[in-house]
């Protein structure tokens, strides 16, 4: 019922706009499709890259890894995975929801996405250039320490 809301009240406020700035609004559609084709394609690309690595990497090995037993080990390498990859999070969380249907827990999960989103050890060398090196390193140990906080609360909150 919500989405034909949605789509109904957009459907509506695009005409509207048409009626009023023709021009305007066809730029602005050219604007969101460009936006729409760059996520599309990230999005397609994790995607592609979580069914090679779930046709290639074992369920045992990835349970070893970060499943339910692997413990503070497994909180570890979900950070350090987190760490070094640079994902949005609208694509970062299907692949934690594709994650979640091999039985990964939830803090594991949260250890993996919040430290993907405000942890960039592979964007670094661009933050420390731009902002300094002081800056860069204390976002990044600040990123850091907001995963490992999420990480006890999620799994206090989880019962896991």
């Amino acid at each position: 019922m919500m989405n034909i809301i949605i789509w109904t009240s957009s459907i509506i406020l695009l005409i509207l706009s048409l009626i009023k700035d023709r021009e305007k609004t066809l730029r602005a559609l050219k604007i969101a499709w460009k936006a729409f084709s760059n996520i599309a394609s990230v999005f397609v690309l994790v995607l592609v890259l979580y069914a090679l690595f779930v046709a290639f990497v074992p369920t045992d090995v990835i349970q070893r890894a970060i499943g339910g037993e692997s413990g503070v080990l497994g909180v570890i390498i979900a950070l350090g995975l987190g760490s070094v990859s640079v994902m949005p999070g609208f694509a970062a969380f299907p692949l934690c929801a594709a994650l979640y249907t091999q039985h990964i827990p939830y803090y594991i999960l949260a250890a993996f996405s919040v430290s993907l989103m405000n942890v960039g050890v592979v964007t670094f060398p661009i933050e420390r250039k731009f902002l300094g090196t002081k800056v860069a390193l204390v976002r990044n140990l600040l990123g850091l320490a907001v995963s490992i906080v999420t990480v006890i609360v999620v799994k206090l909150v989880m019962g896991e």
